[in-house]
């Protein structure tokens, strides 16, 4: 397994460019891409979040937010 393949969430933050304050935020809420966790310990898989991150692309502040099931 590759080792940058689960980044904890300040790495997360450096690929993202979004804080790990707010996504620390956001997994409260249930907005952020799929993660694990394992004791307290928080990973999220990289590939993963590119899909999630692609997959809330808008071309406009007006298009809906919802996601498909």
């Amino acid at each position: 397994m590759d080792k940058d393949q689960y980044v904890d969430v300040r790495r997360l933050a450096e690929i993202t460019g979004i804080s790990a304050s707010t996504w620390n935020k956001r997994r409260l809420t249930g907005d952020t891409p799929p993660f694990s966790k394992i004791g307290k310990a928080v990973r999220y898989h990289v590939p993963t979040v590119k899909e999630w991150m692609a997959s809330h692309e808008r071309r406009s502040t007006s298009e809906s937010t919802a996601t498909a099931a």
